[in-house]
């Protein structure tokens, strides 16, 4: 039974990740674009990142979002907090769709979901028809688990002490929403435990709590790749997720009493109290975000490794050379940023398990430094004739390093794609697609090094081993095409993917050779 358990709650969150991808096909690109430009109040942050929420089913995504958000500078750390809880809210969804006593249409919502999937122009209505069914299909078999289980004597001895010890089946829930990285875990459990008459609705209730608890560690985990305003916010949604926990632990019964008004049965309060759960998580969080992050700010001081520029002294506009430096010295730090971005690529596609966390950290400090040091060298240009030409180079490198940050993300989409219509690389495939990496590394280290030391010559060496890695992919492409030829299925069912990533490296070896001539256009004048 216990194992039966497992296996519906692992289906029943497969069911809600393929509602999420299937809406975020749908509706992913426009609901995004809406929560960028919610870059105003917190109101005007929690409502659009609520609606972008329920449009997508992906919470604990678009909380990881609104925490690059705030890496980047592009909304305030109190805008950044509500987005997050307003992303959390509008993802509760799905726990209201499974509470439908429905579970008779699983099988069939399975079955027309898979065949529809199949179909090209209806993919996204298939996905999202079998992520219905399989979010049923799951919550039903935890259900009928958890009716076993509660007829075996431990099980009623574990529950009656739990009943006693409401703190202890909030700290299940805790585990729950943290490991499975979902708030939905605990309330899908919960859901079980009181349609099952297991345990009382109070009880039920402080695991829902637990799970929303625990679904906020990964943004945590997340943000320590970020600047400190992010893991303030982060830290943040945690201190309220964390006392609001508490509150429903002690205040159940009277919680318990408050949703019975809005009538349903067992399954349809558990699903109503996550969600009101989360509504005066997001309502609070609103109202005091500000005060929180400030406070929090207590705690985490702003470190040394944050995206906020270090060089660029705005007194040292007067003075062009000086300028042309500090800005240069910036730029090098972007390039360490992309360097380490790039290590982590290449681990990754070497693996095949990628963790995007540190990657989109990076990004987000290289997206923050370049606008300042573009923004920095535009004014020097408007107030200075002088030193134009080395000013317009850096602005080329500072932008090229973002777009080579951009390249980098794309290898780990790319990935991701793979992996959803369930291809793999083949091993002599993938590594091919290292060894292209690793050299395109290489070369990267040599321009970057080129760029924090003067070095012309290296920058040089650069520009001319371009020759040899455009013949190298080539080699790779013509190897990938034998395997093709000799219809091995791995390689035919991958390929598009396998080219695709051939051609992102070769752009970012672009790149990297764009930024050692320009190196030469800064420096070369300065050692003739």
């Amino acid at each position: 039974m216990l194992l039966t358990m497992l296996g519906g709650l692992a289906l029943f969150l497969l069911g809600v990740n393929r509602v999420s991808e299937g809406l975020e096909a749908a509706a992913g690109p426009t609901a995004r674009r809406w929560m960028a430009a919610a870059t105003g109040s917190p109101v005007a942050a929690l409502g659009t990142a609520t609606a972008v929420g329920a449009m997508t089913q992906s919470g604990t995504a678009l909380a990881v979002t609104a925490l690059t958000m705030v890496a980047t500078g592009i909304v305030s750390p109190a805008s950044g907090l509500a987005m997050s809880v307003g992303a959390k809210l509008g993802a509760t969804g799905a726990i209201q769709l499974a509470a439908f006593n429905v579970s008779e249409y699983a099988l069939p919502l399975v079955g027309v979901g898979f065949f529809l999937s199949l179909w090209g122009r209806g993919r996204a209505l298939g996905g999202l028809l079998l992520g219905v069914g399989l979010l049923f299909l799951g919550l039903d078999l935890t259900v009928d688990a958890i009716e076993g289980l509660a007829e075996g004597e431990v099980f009623r001895l574990v529950m009656a002490a739990a009943e006693q010890q409401p703190l202890s089946l909030l700290l299940v829930g805790v585990v729950l929403g943290a490991v499975l990285a979902s708030s939905n875990a605990g309330a899908a459990v919960a859901i079980g435990l009181a349609a099952s008459g297991a345990v009382s609705l109070p009880t039920a209730f402080a695991l829902v709590a637990g799970g929303n608890l625990g679904g906020t560690f990964l943004p945590l985990v997340v943000s320590r790749g970020l600047d400190s305003a992010a893991q303030r916010v982060a830290i943040s949604h945690v201190i309220v997720a964390g006392l609001a926990a508490i509150a429903v632990v002690f205040a159940a019964h009277p919680t318990a009493e408050l949703l019975a008004l809005l009538g349903g049965d067992g399954a349809r309060q558990v699903a109503n109290a996550h969600t009101f759960f989360n509504l005066a998580v997001a309502l609070v969080a609103t109202a005091l975000g500000g005060p929180v992050t400030r406070l929090v700010a207590l705690i985490v001081p702003t470190s040394e490794d944050d995206s906020t520029p270090k060089y660029l002294r705005r007194d040292a506009l007067g003075d062009p050379a000086l300028a042309i430096k500090l800005a240069l010295r910036e730029t090098v730090r972007i390039s360490d940023q992309v360097a380490v971005m790039a290590e982590l690529a290449v681990a990754n596609l070497g693996s095949g398990k990628w963790d995007p966390g540190p990657i989109e950290g990076r990004e987000a400090k290289t997206d923050r430094l370049t606008r300042e040091v573009v923004d920095y060298l535009a004014q020097l240009r408007s107030q200075s004739d002088e030193q134009n030409d080395a000013s317009e180079r850096l602005m080329l490198v500072a932008t090229e390093l973002e777009n080579v940050g951009d390249q980098i993300r794309r290898l780990y989409r790319r990935e991701q794609r793979l992996r959803r219509e369930g291809i793999e690389f083949s091993e002599q495939g993938r590594a091919e697609l290292v060894s292209t990496a690793a050299m395109v590394l290489e070369r990267m280290r040599l321009s970057f090094t080129a760029l924090a030391t003067a070095d012309v010559e290296m920058a040089r060496q650069v520009i001319e081993g371009r020759k040899a890695l455009e013949e190298h992919v080539a080699d790779m492409r013509l190897a990938h095409l034998a395997r093709l030829e000799a219809r091995l299925a791995q390689s035919r069912a991958s390929s598009s993917h396998h080219l695709e990533v051939l051609t992102l490296l070769r752009q970012v070896d672009a790149s990297v050779t764009r930024v050692a001539g320009w190196i030469l256009d800064i420096y070369a004048p300065a050692t003739d």
